[in-house]
């Protein structure tokens, strides 16, 4: 089982709730993704369920935990090449929670991606959450709390999960990518840069190619309104069919964080414009997805979109 890494807070939060036998049936662990929210669930069943309740990894119940065959712990999420979780899949997770435990008095599921729940299946899990059955524990794991209707976080202990400090994630990528990038501390550097907090958005470098993509498409647009259209293209004919979309749009935007956070008093049109321009970034990837966009050419229009609103006058000055 995988050690977690920067969720020191909601794990002493569930401890002090076990050892005081105020254990809430149902715990929503939200925020973006790639930080390890869903490691997180498993190490709080681990908790539930060992003989130490300290997740020890060396009594029996941990070890069936590490190798996944653990009777009293399901585990459901969306399915490849699905849209949405269906209700089918919550109806099994009630009917689980409804059993006797086999090897304890408990048992818990963990609900990954949460917030693709379709409403029928939603409406069918609130029901269980009213009406929880004895023993059982609901580990919720979910990028996009606002995507849940409010009647279910109402009935969840919320646990928002933090991006991770720099050095939290050197330590999980320094691990992750032991074998790729060895005793490369530029490279690891450069990775934890990119993951802004989030390692699991970085889990494609362990391709070096993908690596001198992002390192070329940082420095192309260093200085965004003074970029090569010419060469932006190219990069974007290039890569985009390659390189993840969400480290893109994150490489894109880090020069413009300083300048997003302190506007010039005199520039609010010209601040408007350009907060425009970072949204339509922003949406970019799911966009691409939703209405079947052309990822090079749509990439293209929003860099070029960015650089004019970067080239106005005030942002000049």
């Amino acid at each position: 089982m995988k050690k977690v890494t920067g969720h020191q807070v909601v794990e002493q939060r569930f401890a002090d709730a076990l050892q005081r036998g105020n254990m809430h049936h149902a715990w929503l662990l939200h925020g973006i993704k790639g930080i390890g929210k869903y490691t997180l669930a498993e190490n709080l069943a681990a908790r539930l369920l060992c003989e130490s309740h300290s997740a020890c990894g060396s009594c029996h119940a941990c070890l069936m935990l590490a190798a996944g065959s653990h009777p009293d712990v399901y585990q459901i999420g969306l399915l490849e090449k699905k849209r949405d979780i269906s209700i089918d899949q919550v109806r099994e997770l009630l009917g689980f929670l409804a059993l006797s435990g086999s090897e304890s008095e408990r048992r818990v599921v963990i609900l990954d991606d949460a917030d693709r729940l379709n409403n029928q299946a939603a409406n069918a899990l609130l029901k269980g959450l009213e009406e929880p059955s004895p023993g059982s524990l609901l580990l919720i794991v979910c990028a996009d709390v606002e995507k849940l209707p409010a009647t279910i976080r109402s009935r969840c202990m919320l646990q928002h999960c933090a991006p991770l400090n720099p050095a939290d994630v050197r330590t999980v990528l320094k691990t992750e990518f032991a074998e790729s990038l060895g005793a490369d501390n530029v490279l690891l550097d450069l990775a934890v840069e990119f993951a802004d907090g989030c390692p699991g958005a970085v889990s494609c470098l362990h391709e070096r190619s993908i690596i001198d993509a992002l390192q070329s498409l940082a420095k192309l647009v260093a200085d965004m309104a003074s970029s090569d259209i010419g060469k932006l293209e190219n990069w974007c004919r290039t890569n985009v069919a390659t390189v993840p979309h969400g480290l893109i749009v994150r490489v894109l935007l880090q020069p413009l964080y300083p300048l997003l956070q302190s506007p010039k008093p005199d520039s609010f049109a010209a601040t408007q414009v350009l907060h425009k321009a970072v949204h339509g970034c922003l949406r970019w990837p799911g966009e691409v997805q939703r209405q079947s966009l052309r990822p090079a050419a749509s990439l293209l229009a929003c860099l070029l979109e960015l650089r004019s609103a970067l080239r106005s006058p005030v942002q000049q000055r």
